[in-house]
């Protein structure tokens, strides 16, 4: 993250606004593409490939067929679309050799991250770290080195991104091989394991969709309702929002784990209650003090990279708070994860999606970056409120469930007594 973060700083400070604006446009959008054409199959590999240690090479080899051609033919469709509506990142095809790199980076990019899944599955997430590591470091060498040839345009950025993914594969490639799970490339793919993976995936799908395209969209939107320029500004600001934001996040998948552990019949009983309730206090704790540092931090880091990107300091007051309030919709999709209950927790992402997403170029227009940040504020105000309505619900429901359990034990022993 760190090395990420870097990495737009240094194109922040090197790059002028509208290259920088463009550039990330393009990253956006091969970041929407890998998202949509992932179908699922990341979570799919989590639950599926420690379940069957025998087939860890049928698996891994399927999930790898999956997502790298069905995130290109997304890509070429979102291409497609940006390129008949002509307006930000639609501008950046007119040149081949970005079209290039950003399919190239589509297809790295979801291979990189279903390894990342891979590798988390087969309980090896240092694996995760050493090519995270590797992935930053040909990031940045690679933007460098543009800047320093004197390319310093939209290609330094999305080709950099493409490099460091390509970079990531390779080696996990090769961390594979030398742990024996090489994919069966010779023996051919089976028809088994990808339909295994797409029947798991495509039921975490919508839910992954609605709760993340909404952050690659808005940059696409900006660039293509305001300006280029505009973008660099929002892009930055959410840059610097997203490092907090991964606290949430993670303590949901956290939260998530735990409770599969624990066994869905047990999700909403005394014991699970009182670890959702800590999970969320300890999110909320930490969330609020990233947010604080963030809002001092945050503007000297703006007026460090110049006169057209310290203006916009005064959107952290606005997206801060949604930070925190994501702290409720990020518990409860780990709770509906475990549980199953996926169809409620998409109708609620879902929700939150639309307000974010289909008002997004009207308040552009008419407010600019900060009529994009208060939707998205008003976005999150809705979504925290329905999943707090339904963790409450959910609470209840099995504080009610354990009551009815103990007064079925107490007559069965009183029937026994007698």
């Amino acid at each position: 993250m760190t090395l990420g973060f870097s990495f737009w700083l240094l194109a922040a400070l090197l790059l002028d606004s509208e290259q920088l604006g463009l550039g990330a446009a393009v990253v956006a959008a091969a970041l929407l593409a890998v998202q949509v054409g992932m179908l699922g199959i990341g979570p799919a590999t989590l639950t599926l490939l420690p379940a069957h240690e025998d087939r860890h090479r049928v698996l891994i080899g399927a999930g790898l067929l999956i997502v790298g051609p069905a995130s290109i033919v997304t890509a070429c469709a979102l291409l497609v679309v940006t390129r008949a509506l002509g307006r930000g990142v639609g501008q950046a095809w007119d040149r081949p050799v970005v079209v290039v790199a950003f399919l190239v980076a589509v297809f790295f990019a979801s291979s990189a991250y279903q390894l990342d899944h891979i590798n988390v599955a087969i309980s090896r997430a240092d694996l995760v770290l050493m090519r995270s590591l590797l992935q930053g470091l040909t990031q940045l060498a690679v933007l460098c080195v543009c800047l320093a040839g004197g390319y310093r345009s939209v290609i330094a950025v999305i080709g950099a991104v493409a490099a460091g993914a390509a970079a990531s594969v390779v080696l996990g490639m090769r961390q594979l091989s030398q742990g024996g799970l090489s994919p069966q490339w010779k023996e051919g793919v089976r028809l088994q394991g990808v339909l295994e993976l797409l029947r798991l995936g495509l039921r975490n799908y919508p839910l992954i969709v609605a709760d993340r395209a909404p952050g690659y969209l808005l940059p696409l939107i900006v660039a293509a309702s305001l300006s280029v320029s505009s973008a660099a500004a929002w892009y930055v600001v959410w840059m610097l929002a997203t490092a907090v934001f991964f606290v949430p996040q993670s303590a949901g998948y956290s939260l998530q784990t735990k409770l599969v552990t624990s066994g869905p019949d047990q999700l909403t009983s005394g014991p699970d209650q009182l670890l959702v309730k800590q999970a969320l206090r300890f999110s909320l704790m930490l969330t609020f003090t990233a947010g604080t540092v963030l809002l001092v931090v945050g503007p000297v880091v703006l007026q460090v990279l110049g006169a057209q990107y310290v203006s916009h300091w005064i959107l952290l007051p606005i997206l801060i708070p949604g930070l925190i309030l994501a702290c409720v919709t990020q518990i409860y999709y780990g709770v509906c994860r475990a549980s199953g209950l996926l169809a409620e927790a998409t109708t609620i992402a879902g929700l939150g999606a639309l307000i974010a997403v289909v008002p997004a170029s009207f308040l552009a227009q008419s407010y600019a970056l900060p009529g994009v940040s208060a939707l998205w504020l008003v976005a999150q105000l809705s979504a925290s409120l329905a999943a707090a309505w339904r963790l409450r619900k959910l609470a209840r429901a099995g504080k009610q469930d354990a009551l009815l359990f103990r007064r079925y034990k107490g007559t069965n022993a009183a029937d026994g007594a007698s």
